[in-house]
């Protein structure tokens, strides 16, 4: 059974389906679920409809995290750090270089 704001949010998408916020919450409470497969389609549409959503990046890696597939976290952090450098955003900058020293060990090559 589907909880009530993965039904909110999907109706809000059907109004609207480049709503960057609402498609991201989306993939939050499908995260939130451990519906991964869901949550992992949901950020990839965002991150085709809205790239430069940045807070995608983080969230999207942490989920290849969790489905042991590190390479695919660390192309998502290193281009979310790419991003929020170029944006000036020096907060999400931080925090997805700290994800992806934890993910490597320091050793980003």
């Amino acid at each position: 059974m589907e909880n009530k704001r993965i039904s909110a949010l999907k109706g809000f998408l059907e109004k609207d389906p480049n709503d960057s916020f609402s498609r991201y919450a989306l993939a939050l409470e499908y995260v939130n679920s451990e519906q991964y497969p869901n949550a992992v389609r949901e950020f990839e549409t965002l991150l085709t409809l809205d790239p430069n959503y940045t807070a995608t990046y983080y969230h999207y890696g942490k989920i290849y995290e969790k489905l042991g597939q590190p390479d695919k976290a660390k192309d998502l952090y290193q281009r979310g750090i790419a991003l929020t450098a170029a944006r000036g955003e020096t907060h999400a900058n931080k925090e997805l270089r700290e994800a992806l020293f934890m993910l490597t060990g320091g050793n980003e090559d």
